[in-house]
C-alpha cells in the first residue's frame, strides 16, 4: 500500500510539470523565403533575373518586354530580321549582330528553343530580353562560345517579319 500514494504523487507531479506544454504558439513567418525556381534563375542569370517586369513561362523562359512593337508576332515558319546580343550572366557577350554591323535574317523555327519561344512575344519594332535556361539553349553540350549548362541572356530587337 505504500506504493499507491507514491504513484498518485508521481502522477500529480507529472501533470503539473506538463501543464502548459501544449502546442507552441505560432511564430511570426520571419523573412520571406524565395522559392527554388527564383534561386535557380538567379544562379543561371545573375541578379537581372529578378528585375521587375520579367515574366516566366512554364518552360522556364523569362521574357522582359522593353518595347512592345506593333503588328503581328512571328510564327515558327516566318523569317525575321533582328538585331540581337547574347550574353552570359557575368556580362560576357558571346554574339552581337550590331558589332558585326548588320542585322540577322533568321527563320524562327531554326533558332534555339528559348529564342524561338520568346519571338512569339515580340512584334515588329519590339525589343525584349530573353532569359533562356540551358534546356532551351545549348544544354549540357554548350557551343558557339557558350559554356555547357549556361543560362543565356538575349536582347532582341525585332525589325521585320517576312512570312
Amino acid at each position: 500500500m505504500n506504493q499507491r500514494p507514491s504513484a498518485y504523487l508521481f502522477a500529480l507531479v507529472l501533470s503539473i510539470a506538463l501543464t502548459g506544454c501544449g502546442p507552441a504558439e505560432p511564430k511570426s513567418p520571419g523573412p520571406v523565403k524565395r522559392d527554388d525556381a527564383a534561386i535557380m534563375r538567379e544562379w543561371l542569370y545573375g541578379p537581372r533575373a529578378s528585375t521587375p517586369g520579367v515574366t516566366w513561362s512554364p518552360s522556364g523562359l523569362g521574357i522582359r518586354v522593353l518595347a512592345p512593337g506593333a503588328g503581328v508576332a512571328p510564327q515558327a515558319t516566318d523569317k525575321v530580321r533582328v538585331h540581337y546580343s547574347c550574353a552570359l550572366k557575368d556580362g560576357t557577350v558571346v554574339d552581337d549582330s550590331r558589332k558585326r554591323g548588320a542585322p540577322a535574317d533568321l527563320v524562327v523555327k531554326t533558332l534555339i528553343a528559348g529564342w524561338a519561344e520568346g519571338m512569339t512575344a515580340l512584334k515588329p519594332g519590339g525589343k525584349a530580353e530573353f532569359f533562356i535556361p540551358p534546356s532551351l539553349g545549348y544544354g549540357t553540350m554548350g557551343g558557339g562560345g557558350v559554356p555547357a549548362g549556361a543560362g543565356l541572356i538575349f536582347e532582341v530587337e525585332l525589325m521585320a517579319v517576312n512570312p
